[in-house]
């Protein structure tokens, strides 16, 4: 297991409208962010029927990543750990939209599920939502012009499958 630390600023609790509506499933929200050498970050907490869902978010003023989405706040900082060590250590998922990932429109939280584009040269990983399954991801390792699927599930088992799936080849690789 590695040994970081986390280099950020402390986490800072946004204030969320007292007159937020929440989706349906979700029965508490937190949002916090914090900084890092022209990184922002955002950690929005989930509480859910099921459980936390914890998504973790980053920006540099322009173009947000999803770093990952987890059951635990363990998790989500140790992914902060890794990409405040260095940012290469962490497979984000560049989401379709500006800066920053979480937003308030309309007395409405509005989040990207895990979903995204991950790419370094030839390499990519993609992730898509999965059609007929709210919270369901669909993963893709791409090599050139091979394909390997890495499976379909709910966003954190394949959020943890496509980290696991990363890491692996970053180990395995004498040059990185």
């Amino acid at each position: 297991m590695r040994n970081l630390d986390i280099k950020a600023t402390p986490w800072q609790q946004e204030v969320l409208p007292d007159a937020l509506h929440l989706p349906a499933g979700v029965d508490a929200a937190l949002l916090e962010t914090c900084h890092f050498e022209g990184w922002h970050y955002q950690r929005l907490q989930l509480q859910t029927a099921s459980g936390l869902k914890c998504y973790l978010y980053v920006d540099d003023g322009d173009q947000a990543w999803v770093l990952g989405v987890f059951d635990t706040l363990g998790q989500a900082d140790f992914f902060l750990a890794l990409h405040n060590a260095n940012p290469l250590y962490v497979p984000a998922l560049l989401i379709e939209q500006d800066a920053p990932a979480v937003r308030m429109a309309d007395q409405q939280l509005h989040w990207p599920v895990y979903a995204g584009l991950y790419r370094v040269g030839f390499k990519s990983y993609r992730v898509e939502p999965f059609e007929t399954e709210a919270d369901w991801v669909r993963a893709e390792y791409i090599d050139g012009y091979r394909v390997e699927s890495l499976g379909e599930g709910p966003e954190i088992e394949v959020c943890l499958q496509v980290y696991s799936h990363f890491d692996g080849r970053l180990r395995g690789c004498k040059m990185c």
